[in-house]
């Protein structure tokens, strides 16, 4: 059971307006939406290393914005493990799909606004493998974000649970409460500088065994995008565990373009 459970967190492993705020490396989302007609197209390359596990993702996403405050994101993982924590050996396949729903509630004059994100990744990875879940992870996530000048701040509190345990009515199984801050300082109309405090609150369940466990796993990040021209840009970032319960670290990189 422990060891499905190191590969759902592993395979867990976003997409942003490239002339606003941006998302990636980040895992904290911002609370701005893409516009109607609006697409946003990205590729993103997450490497991390946790004790003897090696885990590289490859995601190709698509944003739409389905009206000037709703986005509609598909995102596809590659995975690669060595070794996969279920077999042992080295695997790679597609991952579990994650489809997104945002809704910006609020924006005011002083640059403020609040979303409300809801998301569900789909069993389309080989859980045999180690690359899927063989279950529907379901999640809300209400995010705040606060521009000043070069300045933006974005917060989320979220809240995540396993489909099965919504059908048969046990929230207290399996879930997962995510907070996390971020910050972003534009050094030049071009380049900005990144950095985040992430956490989670996390129980799982092992209903056979009757076995409770506990988790509670902080990391930071530190990163920079740079803006190739109004509708692309590039980003570098590292991520490193704080506690015992984080993974060792993660070297992230993507790009996106916007239509």
């Amino acid at each position: 059971m422990r060891y499905l459970i190191k590969g759902w967190i592993v395979s867990m492993m976003l997409l942003a307006p490239v002339a606003a705020w941006a998302t990636h490396p980040l895992g904290v989302e911002h609370a701005e939406t893409e516009g109607k007609g609006n697409y946003l197209f990205e590729i993103a390359g997450d490497y991390t290393k946790d004790n003897d596990l090696n885990a590289t993702k490859l995601t190709t996403g698509i944003t739409a914005g389905a009206g000037e405050r709703v986005d509609l994101t598909l995102e596809v993982p590659y995975v690669m493990l060595d070794p996969s924590p279920v077999t042992g050996l080295y695997e790679r396949g597609e991952g579990d799909a994650r489809v997104k729903f945002k809704h910006r509630l609020y924006e005011n004059e002083v640059g403020q606004s609040l979303a409300y994100l809801i998301y569900a990744d789909l069993p389309s990875g080989n859980h045999l493998k180690g690359t899927g879940t063989n279950n529907v992870l379901w999640g809300v996530m209400l995010i705040d974000s606060q521009e000043c000048r070069k300045r933006a701040l974005h917060l989320k509190v979220g809240y995540e649970v396993l489909g099965r345990d919504i059908k048969d009515g046990h929230y207290a199984d399996n879930y997962a409460i995510r907070f996390g801050l971020a910050a972003e300082h534009k050094m030049t109309e071009s380049f900005r500088f990144l950095t985040e405090l992430a956490g989670e609150s996390r129980k799982e369940t092992d209903a056979e065994a009757d076995i409770h466990s506990y988790s509670r796993p902080f990391t930071f990040l530190a990163g920079v995008i740079y803006d190739i021209s109004k509708s692309w840009y590039v980003d570098l970032g590292a991520r490193a565990g704080l506690n015992k319960y984080a993974q060792d670290y993660s070297m992230l990189a993507g790009t996106a373009w916007r239509f």
